[in-house]
């Protein structure tokens, strides 16, 4: 019986490690096009030095907010759009691809947010950044300056909201920042490969405010 029953623990222990660290799945190929790649590397987080052997490159265009004002409340509506060119040897030994944003530096940072995660669940001022998690628009071989890269594209609709006293307020809100045209979110990305977090790159992509 004991026997029995420490086979059962192995092969549970087994089913949950594969599960936690299953890649993304590649789809149908048909990479979008962005025009604000940068790869600035810092220190990833967690143990150990940066293992991958290319860093990640981001590859970010204008991000796109839509305002809209109903009753008493300002939505901006922002579907973030990004696409992420990986070494295709990293990609295939990594467990996982974390990205992540900064919205400090925009008008973004004082609302609350929404967004569907992958399983179709509401989740309410959380973005996962374990894209494991998240729900890849496509995956495609691509080869820039001779060189082939593994490009993952995805986008997410995250609903930014804040209820004002009345309609009146919200409108001026609304109109405010439309006036701002320097405001930027920050984007990080890095490897978790061989048990430990490759080095992180960081970018920043200006934003659009639209009605």
């Amino acid at each position: 019986m004991k026997k029995f029953i420490t086979r059962l623990l192995i092969a549970a222990t087994v089913t949950t490690s594969l599960y936690s660290c299953k890649k993304l799945n590649d789809v149908v190929p048909n990479p979008s096009k962005g025009n604000n790649t940068n790869t600035e590397s810092g220190s990833g987080s967690g143990s150990g030095s940066g293992t991958a052997s290319a860093p990640v490159k981001l590859d970010i265009a204008i991000q796109e907010v839509n305002t809209k004002v109903s009753n008493d409340t300002l939505y901006l509506n922002y579907t973030e759009k990004v696409n992420l060119l990986l070494n295709p040897d990293d990609y295939q030994n990594s467990s996982a691809i974390h990205f992540k944003e900064d919205f400090s530096k925009s008008s973004l940072a004082n609302f609350s947010f929404t967004t569907v995660n992958k399983e179709n669940q509401l989740a309410t001022n959380y973005l996962d950044d374990n894209l494991n998690n998240v729900a890849i628009k496509s995956a495609s071989t691509v080869t820039i300056d001779g060189k082939k890269f593994t490009r993952l594209v995805f986008e997410r609709l995250i609903i930014f909201s804040k209820a004002y006293k009345q309609n009146g307020l919200a409108v001026e809100a609304q109109t405010n920042i439309m006036k701002q045209t320097s405001e930027v979110i920050g984007f990080s990305s890095y490897y978790y490969i061989n048990g430990k977090n490759s080095d992180t790159t960081k970018t920043t992509a200006t934003i659009l405010y639209k009605k």
